[in-house]
């Protein structure tokens, strides 16, 4: 089941297939909800134009190689309370929503992947 999430057409990375500037000056940090590794939450807002993001990074950690498998998501969030509910799922149920843009780098891969998933 894919649970639908209203997206923003006006924000810039929703107009890239794989926007490869997600970066500091991308986004503004407006909460966190945990940072604790291997898993940190926060809302961001895209510094362009205010769409609001709920943000998790996920870290897999690997003991036999140290190539710890690192994937990221960012789901357009309609205000502070989705985005707030969205905090309080486990990791793989976010997989459930899309649109998404996810930042995969797993364990072998040369450098990451970066795709919408459900645009």
């Amino acid at each position: 089941m894919t649970i639908a999430i209203p997206a923003s057409a006006r924000c810039h990375l929703w107009l890239e297939e794989a926007p490869d500037d997600l970066g500091g000056e991308t986004f503004e940090r407006l909460h966190t909800y945990v940072d604790d590794s291997p898993l940190i939450r926060r809302l961001l807002r895209c510094a362009d134009c205010g769409q609001l993001y709920f943000y998790e990074f996920y870290e897999e950690v690997d003991f036999d190689d140290g190539e710890d498998p690192q994937y990221r998501s960012y789901i357009p969030a309609t205000d502070e309370d989705a985005a707030a509910t969205l905090a309080k799922m486990m990791p793989f149920e976010l997989l459930a929503f899309s649109p998404r843009l996810q930042r995969d780098f797993p364990k072998g891969a040369e450098q990451p992947s970066v795709c919408w998933i459900g645009k």
